[in-house]
């Protein structure tokens, strides 16, 4: 059974305050560490990356220098992330398989979480990984506490997400596109589709500001 890899970077980084995905780290860009992660897996098929459209030519450079074999194509992102997903489906023909998207600047995936992924999606046809939330949760307006949230069944949602290739591709044509999705799960769950979730990694960070480049620093060690 296929199971592709879409890893989403075409975000410009404002928090970030440059493309954080093209950040060098350790002399290696942070999309390419996390590129690696998955050409280094056996049961990846291969892997395509979305980009914003001004550096597609210089990440094939990338991908090349740094020998990413399962590569198989660099897409141009679109305005949204349901945009750039959508961009690397339309390239992926077959409709059986399962397929990983995962966040270009989340370069601390592990193995064993792949694997974890492929297994359970071929059991359940949508997974994703998350840590349950323990700190208390306020919903705010014009800094005046509104209310206090109950944490209980909250979780922080991570990347990679798993879905069946069939179920993900009808999603995708069901959804209301002019509704901004944070998550391909959150698309799911607008279709009515069923999506399971699993523990996951307290490491498996997003880069979002420099100053998670601390941790990135200390995992490396």
């Amino acid at each position: 059974m296929p199971v592709y890899a879409v890893v989403v970077a075409a975000g410009r980084g404002k928090r970030f305050g440059a493309a954080k995905q093209f950040f060098l780290f350790r002399g290696c860009p942070v999309l390419i560490h996390t590129l690696k992660h998955f050409s280094a897996n056996k049961n990846i098929t291969g892997i395509l990356v979305a980009v914003p459209r001004s550096r597609i030519d210089s990440t094939k450079k990338l991908i090349k220098k740094w020998g990413i074999e399962k590569v198989k194509a660099v897409i141009p992102g679109g305005a949204r992330r349901q945009d750039s997903v959508a961009n690397c489906l339309k390239k992926i023909k077959s409709s059986s398989g399962i397929v990983a998207i995962h966040d270009g600047v989340r370069p601390l995936i592990s193995q064993g979480l792949i694997n974890k992924g492929i297994k359970l999606c071929s059991r359940y046809g949508a997974v994703v990984f998350g840590l349950p939330v323990h700190e208390t949760i306020k919903k705010v307006k014009n800094n005046r506490v509104i209310k206090t949230v109950a944490r209980t069944g909250l979780y922080l949602v991570q990347t990679p997400q798993f879905f069946k290739l069939r179920v993900l591709k009808r999603a995708f044509k069901s959804a209301d596109f002019s509704y901004e999705y944070t998550d391909e799960a959150a698309l799911l769950e607008e279709c009515g589709i069923p999506v399971y979730l699993f523990k996951g990694k307290f490491g498996n960070i997003k880069i979002t500001e420099k100053s998670d480049l601390k941790f990135l620093e200390r995992c490396f060690k």
